[in-house]
């Protein structure tokens, strides 16, 4: 098994600096979160604030997960983030969002084709992405948008190494 060292160090820093930032903090929401009207730099930025130290630690333990436990790539972090970057705004909803979420849904989306139990994987992310709508203050939308990216790109990836099924 490859160690992916820079990965795994990568994200770790990152998990570090968006639970500081959340520590040190806290922005106007307009001013950072994905909404209708946002710009290109909020687009750039709103993965990295998050609407409390809770629920900055819950999503990169989350991206922590899916970067140790799969053979996540730089480039599958960088599509991931690029993913997030072009949300549709229609998904944004009228209130700012923010989180890392929508990059590691699209992470999740990426390695789903690495999977071995494929069904199985895609039944739970289901219940996952579900339980996203019923919880208040959450993007279901964004999420779901992430994961189904995530999807596309992975099956663009595996069937061009050959190993789409």
């Amino acid at each position: 098994m490859v160690c992916r060292t820079i990965e795994k160090t990568a994200t770790l820093l990152l998990a570090v600096a968006c639970v500081a930032v959340s520590i040190a903090y806290t922005p106007e929401w307009e001013a950072v979160g994905l909404s209708h009207t946002c710009g290109w730099a909020q687009r750039f930025v709103f993965s990295f604030f998050h609407a409390s130290l809770f629920h900055a630690v819950l999503n990169m333990w989350c991206l922590l997960s899916v970067v140790f436990l799969y053979p996540v790539s730089w480039l599958h972090m960088l599509i991931a983030y690029a993913i997030a970057v072009v949300t549709p705004a229609c998904f944004a909803g009228t209130v700012p969002t923010v989180g890392f979420s929508v990059v590691y849904f699209a992470l999740l989306g990426i390695v789903s084709f690495m999977m071995e139990r494929k069904l199985y994987f895609h039944s739970c992310m289901g219940i996952c992405l579900l339980t996203g709508f019923f919880i208040p203050q959450v993007n279901g939308l964004v999420h779901l948008y992430g994961y189904i990216a995530g999807i596309f790109v992975g099956f663009l990836m595996a069937n061009r190494n050959g190993k789409g099924n």
